[in-house]
């Protein structure tokens, strides 16, 4: 005990394997990295241990001559079932059966997308399949399966290339969400950022509609569907730029489909019209199924009905 009213029980202990899982005693090339060497060094901990986070451990630091975290910050609790989980009270929700239903990916989308910032949030199974069908289903990747079936259809496959001749509300538009997408991960708001990518998401479903591709192609506008189709697969490629920290396992998914470098989605390539050579695309499996609620229903029923006997 530091006095009789601040115990730090295993604290001590805990706090230094921040610095010992980086090589810290022999001055590995982890810790060179991530904390000698590092300018923004940035500690993501649970709200109930900001006390330990933002005293105790900056006191074991400064004992050893280690520099400080720059930023501490401390994230709200998943609620369920009228308080915060806890295998005592009986109301954890297993990750490992959601990841199985729903993949890691639209699991780690919709906890970032939904919990604001430092604030907590009730977790429900029916937001869980509602975010999943709204934002990857309907919106992302029906936005890449209609591309890609246009661009097999109207090019026979091959992505167009122009260099002139772009919207410029559009572009606008991308130069808004980037700047606001990179200002709000800055600054920790994830939930913010994810929304200002469904800014640029949205608004190429909407180009769908207005430009009609299909129209376009009847009346031999190909210069103007080349243009379009070029600026629906920019919105494709900026937009899993952006989504790539959260929805890790599908870039490279989009990639395959699109049938471009990986160098085509660095983040030094957030920019609009970075695409200068053409690429054969190749259809491939929904990135998100739609989710039906009567089968999450109906897969939940007999578990539910097995409990109860």
């Amino acid at each position: 005990t530091i006095d009789r009213g601040h115990i730090i029980y295993v604290w001590f202990d805990a706090l230094t394997n921040y610095i010992t899982a980086l090589d810290y005693l022999d001055d590995g090339p982890l810790y060179q990295q991530f904390w000698k060497n590092n300018d923004e060094i940035v500690h993501l901990v649970g709200k109930d241990i900001i006390r330990f986070h933002t005293i105790i451990w900056p006191i074991i630091l400064m004992a050893a001559d280690i520099k400080l975290p720059t930023t501490v910050f401390g994230h709200g609790w998943l609620l369920s079932g009228g308080g915060k989980m806890s295998k005592s009270v009986g109301n954890v929700v297993d990750p490992l059966v959601l990841i199985e239903k729903y993949g890691a990916d639209s699991l780690r989308y919709f906890l970032l997308r939904e919990m604001p910032g430092g604030s907590d949030y009730y977790y429900s199974e029916d937001a869980l399949v509602n975010r999943i069908n709204m934002d990857l289903a309907n919106d992302y990747g029906n936005l890449l399966s209609r591309t890609i079936s246009m661009i097999d259809k109207y090019f026979a496959g091959s992505i167009p290339v122009v260099k002139y001749g772009f919207d410029t509300d559009l572009v606008k538009l991308s130069e808004e969400v980037v700047c606001s997408y990179k200002e709000h991960m800055d600054k920790f708001e994830l939930s913010l950022g994810l929304q200002s990518i469904f800014k640029l998401v949205g608004r190429g479903n909407k180009m769908i509609e207005e430009s009609a591709p299909w129209t376009l192609y009847k009346e031999g506008q190909m210069d103007r569907l080349a243009v379009v189709l070029y600026q629906l697969v920019e919105i494709i490629r900026m937009a899993t730029i952006m989504l790539s920290p959260v929805l890790v396992e599908t870039g490279a998914k989009v990639m395959a489909q699109l049938g471009m470098d990986s160098e085509y989605f660095y983040y030094e390539k957030l920019t609009f019209g970075a695409i200068d050579k053409s690429f054969k695309v190749n259809k491939g499996a929904p990135l998100f199924p739609r989710i039906e609620i009567k089968d999450v229903e109906a897969e939940d029923k007999p578990k539910k009905e097995e409990k109860k006997d």
